[in-house]
């Protein structure tokens, strides 16, 4: 088994190991009411991944078909994608600032008061919340355009050099939008999404290059390198402004623990005063790994199936708007509200919980562990498009393993990762079946 096709399932691995160590050894102290049960399932579920990841490995024939490919798209469809990304931008926007027009007029003008005080312009967007009834007809329409967004991302990074000069500049700018809804509305999300997706794809780029022997450009490196780089300092640094803004004083932390179980390291108790550095490291480390607290707390509490809905706020609240019954009573997030609130996060695994109990949950970390391999096989074996697409989603789904089901939980990712893995399921069958020279 060649050191290649392992590559993904190290770096889960290797990720998802730092974070307990932050978890465990961090400049935050969580109590574990009952460790052994928690290491026992964390222990089963990096477990049940590997051997998911291995078993599709050692099942896969190395064997390179024709796929779809970047050569199969036109200029045309290109230019379309692009506009349809723009349609799904001005829809997101929409939703995010909870604007009650499609059409932005304050675009420019809430930038502005975003960069100067992203903490008021947050607090605009969360009192319009129980105002805001949303457009049901655009969602739906969201749901089947949001997609364009984020495989944007890949398109420009991996066929930069095929791109006209008119594609290349308005790909960058529609790409580079929902940043600007971030910052407009005090979010952070937008922004560390935009630097996620990015650099996994250049990344990915690099890699495909790299064991192909295929010339790679490295001007084009090093320029998605600079964009990267410079967003990344721009997201953490607004991310610590918002902390500040919102209330700033590390004690909220563990005043998020009605229990008493979190605490802050002496070290960092005064990183507020002492470094804006040591500040933000706490509050990353708090957002990246207070999930697995949640998870231990859940496995107090009785289990009760949401049937497929529980794992993604965005699910539920679907299914309460065709049947009119509310799933979310069930979850492990509102049964544990008194001790660890539902608005905190809560890590993947208990997310997916809800559905199949934590005993499942290690069945879903092995499909997902064989799936990965399987696109990550397909990927570089087989050069597929639409791998390209969902590779950039199975690190988000990686990092915020430990805070939240990122994917799932949102209506942009979920669409695009069912769409694009229904695509490549369709696209690797035919192929298999009726293989074309």
């Amino acid at each position: 088994m060649q050191m290649k096709y392992l590559l993904p399932i190290v770096f889960v691995e290797t990720y998802l190991v730092i974070t307990l160590l932050v978890f465990s050894f961090g400049p935050i102290e969580y109590f574990l009411e009952e460790p052994l049960v928690f290491w026992g399932y964390i222990a089963s579920y990096h477990l049940a991944m590997i051997m998911g990841y291995i078993l599709a490995e050692v099942t896969s024939k190395k064997k390179i078909n024709r796929t779809v490919s970047f050569d199969d798209i036109s200029s045309f469809q290109i230019r379309f994608l692009i506009l349809i990304a723009f349609l799904a931008f001005l829809i997101g926007h929409k939703n995010l600032t909870m604007s009650a027009s499609i059409i932005p007029y304050d675009f420019i003008s809430n930038i502005v008061a975003g960069l100067q005080n992203s903490t008021a312009q947050y607090v605009l967007k969360i009192a319009r919340m129980d105002e805001y009834a949303g457009d049901k007809a655009l969602n739906i329409l969201y749901f089947f355009v949001a997609f364009s967004k984020l495989i944007l991302i890949p398109i420009v990074v991996f066929y930069w050099r095929k791109l006209s000069i008119i594609d290349k500049l308005l790909a960058l700018i529609v790409s580079f939008l929902p940043v600007l809804s971030g910052i407009s509305a005090g979010t952070n999300k937008p922004l560390f999404d935009f630097v996620f997706i990015y650099a996994s794809s250049i990344l990915f780029y690099f890699i495909y290059a790299y064991y192909s022997g295929k010339k790679y450009s490295f001007k084009r490196v090093v320029f998605f390198a600079v964009i990267i780089l410079l967003f990344l300092c721009l997201a953490i640094w607004f991310f610590g402004e918002a902390m500040l803004g919102r209330g700033g004083d590390l004690t909220y932390i563990e005043s998020t623990s009605p229990l008493g179980h979190i605490k802050i390291d002496d070290a960092y108790r005064n990183a507020d005063k002492d470094s804006f550095l040591s500040f933000i490291y706490v509050w990353l480390s708090n957002y990246l790994v207070q999930g697995y607290y949640g998870f231990s707390q859940s496995l107090n509490v009785d289990f009760t199936s949401t049937f497929g809905f529980g794992n993604s706020p965005f699910l539920i609240r679907q299914a309460q708007w065709l049947t009119g019954y509310d799933l979310s009573q069930y979850t492990y997030e509102h049964k544990i509200e008194a001790v660890w609130g539902e608005a905190q996060w809560h890590s993947l695994y208990a997310k997916i919980a809800n559905d199949f109990h934590f005993s499942g949950v290690v069945v879903w970390n092995f499909i997902m562990g064989f799936y990965l391999a399987k696109v990550w096989r397909s990927f570089l074996d087989e050069n597929n498009l639409y791998a390209k697409f969902l590779l950039p989603l199975f690190v988000i789904m990686v990092i915020f393993t430990p805070a939240n089901n990122q994917v799932f939980g949102f209506i942009e990712t979920l669409s695009t990762f069912f769409l694009m893995t229904l695509l490549w399921l369709v696209n690797v069958y035919r192929i298999r079946v009726f293989p074309r020279n």
